[in-house]
C-alpha cells in the first residue's frame, strides 16, 4: 500500500506554491492554511492561483491535501466577541476551502473558559453545524483531538464521541488524530501496550472509520503534562519505540500521516519525514 506522509507546507505568494513546497520536501500528502494564520481577516484568492491549485489537485500526485483552521478562532467561546469572530473566521476558511476543492478541513478543539463544560459544548457543536450548513459534505470537518488543557474540548475520547453524535452524521464531520495531544492528555503512546490500549479505546468510542488524518508529532512534554509542545520524531518522550508501534500498527497503517514538528537545526520537515518512513515495515510498502 502507499504510504501517504507529508507535513505542513506555506502558501506564501500564492496558495497552488504548496504543491512544489511540499514535493521538495517528499511529501505525497500535506496540509495548509488557506489564509494567514495569525489574523482574522484573509486576502481574496484570485482566479488564477484557484485554478492551478485544483489542477494539481486533480492530479493526485499529493493526495489527500488538507486544510486547517487558523490559530485565533475559538469555537466554543463564551465571549461574544471572541465568539463572533471566530465563527466568521471559520466559515470563511471553509468557504476557502470550498473553493480549492480541499476535501477535508481540521479544526482545534476550543475553550469554554468563564463558563461550564455544558455551554462550551453547545456552542461548539453549534458552531460545527453551521459549518456543515456551508460544505454540504464537500468538505469533511475533522475535529482535532486536544492535549486536554483546562476548560479544553476533545481533550478525552468520550467528548469527541459526544461531539460525534450530537452532530449525528459521520460523513461530514470526523476526526483528526494528534499523537503529541494525545500523549499530552494522559493517554501512553511509548510502547506496544499502550499504543494497543489507546487505539483499542479510540476504536471503540470513535471508530477507526471516522478517524481520517493522522498529525505525526513527538511531545517535549510528559505523559499527562497537557501541554503542547511538538518535537522531532523518535526525540520526544513518545520515543522510537512509539512511533514504530503506531506507523505500523494495522489501524492506523492506511491513514494519512501528517507532521507538524519543529524546523531547526536538528532536523527539517524533510528529515521527519524519511525518519518517519524508515520506522514503517518493508512489508507494508507496494
Amino acid at each position: 500500500m502507499v504510504f501517504r506522509v507529508g507535513c505542513h507546507v506555506s502558501i506564501s505568494g500564492s496558495v497552488d506554491l504548496a504543491f512544489d513546497r511540499a514535493k521538495k520536501l517528499n511529501c505525497n500528502t500535506f496540509q495548509i492554511f488557506t489564509k494567514n494564520p495569525r489574523g482574522w481577516s484573509a486576502r481574496q484568492l484570485n482566479d488564477n492561483e484557484v485554478y492551478s491549485f485544483r489542477d494539481q489537485l486533480n492530479h493526485k500526485i499529493l493526495f489527500p491535501v488538507v486544510s486547517h483552521i487558523s490559530y485565533l478562532p475559538n469555537l466554543a467561546s463564551q465571549s461574544k466577541e471572541i465568539y463572533e469572530k471566530s465563527i466568521n473566521s471559520f466559515l470563511l476558511e471553509l468557504e476557502r476551502s470550498l473553493t480549492l476543492h480541499i476535501p477535508y478541513f481540521i479544526i482545534h478543539g476550543g475553550s469554554y473558559k468563564g463558563s461550564a463544560k455544558e455551554q462550551g459544548f453547545e456552542t461548539y457543536v453549534n458552531s460545527i453545524l453551521k459549518g456543515v450548513e456551508i460544505t454540504k459534505g464537500k468538505v469533511v470537518i475533522l475535529i482535532e483531538n486536544s492535549s486536554g488543557s483546562k476548560n479544553s474540548i476533545t481533550g478525552v475520547f468520550p467528548d469527541i464521541m459526544r461531539i460525534l453524535n450530537e452532530v449525528n452524521d459521520k460523513k461530514v464531520v470526523q476526526v483528526c488524530f494528534d499523537t503529541c495531544h494525545a500523549f499530552s492528555a494522559g493517554y501512553d503512546l511509548q510502547n506496544k501496550k499502550g499504543v494497543i490500549n489507546t487505539l483499542e479505546e479510540m476504536e471503540s468510542l470513535i471508530g477507526i472509520e471516522n478517524v481520517a488524518i493522522i498529525h505525526a508529532n513527538d511531545s517535549t512534554g510528559d505523559l499527562g503534562s497537557h501541554r503542547d509542545n511538538h518535537e522531532h520524531i523518535g526525540l520526544g518522550k513518545i520515543g522510537e519505540t512509539g512511533f514504530k508501534e503506531l506507523v505500523n500498527h494495522p489501524l492506523l497503517s492506511k491513514k494519512p500521516w501528517i507532521l507538524e514538528t519543529p524546523v531547526n537545526e536538528i532536523r527539517g520537515d524533510s528529515d521527519n519525514i524519511k525518519y518517519l518512513k524508515m520506522l514503517r515495515n518493508k512489508e507494508l510498502w507496494d
